[in-house]
């Protein structure tokens, strides 16, 4: 959505001095009305920039947002990415506005049926966490959000799936860091779901003779 803005501009003619005012458009970043229905497929941000890690310079960061507005203080159930939903991130690198390469991803939320003890009964519970986890110890998470990302060419085929560093293709994605009685140390906790991964080689045919790519996340 834009909004009208009206900035006067200030020109200099022959006859002297001339006010006169040009219209400009800002961005909005209020959410369009139907996304607005469907607040956990609302991307709203996406970043990509030239990495600036030590070694990694020739490597891009995408770095993409969804379901704004939601901060670990509105529990006790929080924020699991839809598993209806296909997330994806389009990418165009030869400037026609059409995307080359679609990184498309998936999620599955597994709920564990963990339990707590009330009146002499255990009985389970629809929360997130039902008491501290730590990058050892994850025996109080009650959901466990894996997905996989799927590689699409030009013409929406899926040409292979990533895999990370030990060849598997289903991540696991760290719960969300929802306050420290939850996660005492949650950087050690997160840390271990950070992959080195296999994105396939692609070809890129323009009117010159292109090699072989390796894309990145």
């Amino acid at each position: 959505m834009n909004t009208r803005k009206t900035m006067p501009l200030a020109i200099m003619a022959a006859a002297g001095l001339v006010l006169t005012a040009i219209v400009a458009f800002g961005s909005s970043h209020r959410e369009a009305p139907l996304i607005t229905t469907m607040p956990k497929e609302d991307n709203t941000d996406v970043y990509l920039f030239r990495s600036y890690e030590t070694g990694r310079q020739d490597f891009v960061t995408i770095v993409a947002n969804y379901q704004p507005l939601e901060d670990p203080f509105a529990g006790p159930n929080y924020y699991t990415m839809d598993p209806d939903a296909a997330y994806d991130i389009n990418i165009d690198n030869d400037g026609d506005a059409k995307p080359e390469l679609t990184f498309r991803f998936r999620f599955t939320n597994t709920y564990n049926n963990l339990s707590v003890p009330v009146g002499g009964q255990q009985i389970p519970v629809p929360l997130v966490n039902i008491g501290p986890t730590t990058g050892s110890n994850l025996s109080n998470l009650n959901v466990t959000e894996t997905y996989t990302v799927d590689l699409l060419t030009k013409h929406g085929n899926k040409s292979a799936s990533v895999t990370c560093d030990n060849g598997k293709s289903v991540f696991t994605k760290p719960t969300d860091n929802i306050g420290t009685k939850s996660f005492p140390d949650y950087q050690a906790y997160a840390s271990q779901y950070i992959h080195d991964i296999n994105i396939p080689i692609y070809t890129i045919l323009t009117s010159r003779d292109a090699p072989p790519r390796a894309g990145s996340l």
